[in-house]
């Protein structure tokens, strides 16, 4: 009976671990600060960072299917999570905002929130570089919807469970200085500054 409590516990914890926000901790001593904003859409989040004075590049990854044709069937959705699927990375450029509203106005979709953190100006460069590398060699690939203001480019790799849009912009702040504290796994986010 001991044993069946405590993988009964165990299990609990997990799936409790596994649907917890993920709290993000801004990063300290910045000595050249950059803008970054993580942008909750409720099932999904996407990740505006500022390259320069004048622009914002709104980055976010998911299935082909499902985010890129929009074909958010039930088997469509299921496939995504349950077997390893062609991702896509989408961008946009951006106006640079002076404040959240500004930023809202500039996107076609739902926003429930915006989180703005601060960044090394370096390692979001660094960054930015990377994932338009990923973005311009598939150019010729490249699916436009303006519904939700992107366009979208194969990713190296397959979208799955454990491979999904949050824990990929988990990831990416991760690489800009952000700690993260939980798996990441639902668009659930927290700021501790």
């Amino acid at each position: 009976m001991k044993t069946k409590f405590s993988i009964i516990a165990i299990a609990a914890f997990l799936l409790l671990s596994a649907v917890s926000p993920t709290v993000l901790v801004t990063p300290r001593d910045i000595s050249d600060p950059t803008k970054v904003f993580v942008i909750d859409h409720g099932t999904h989040t996407s990740l505006a960072i500022q390259a320069d004075s004048e622009t914002l590049i709104r980055y976010a990854y998911g299935d082909k299917r499902y985010y890129a044709q929009r074909d958010t069937s039930l088997s469509s959705g299921a496939k995504a999570l349950l077997i390893p699927t062609p991702a896509v990375l989408a961008r946009a450029e951006l106006e640079m905002i002076q404040s959240t509203e500004e930023l809202l106005d500039q996107l076609p979709v739902v926003v429930n929130t915006v989180y703005e953190l601060d960044v090394e100006a370096s390692k979001a460069s660094d960054l930015i570089k990377r994932l338009d590398s990923f973005h311009s060699q598939s150019a010729q690939e490249l699916i436009s919807v303006p519904a939700y203001g992107l366009e979208f480019a194969p990713h190296p790799s397959d979208y799955q469970v454990f491979s999904n849009s949050s824990t990929m912009i988990t990831s990416w702040l991760r690489e800009l200085g952000v700690t993260t504290i939980g798996w990441g796994l639902i668009a659930s986010w927290a700021i501790v500054n």
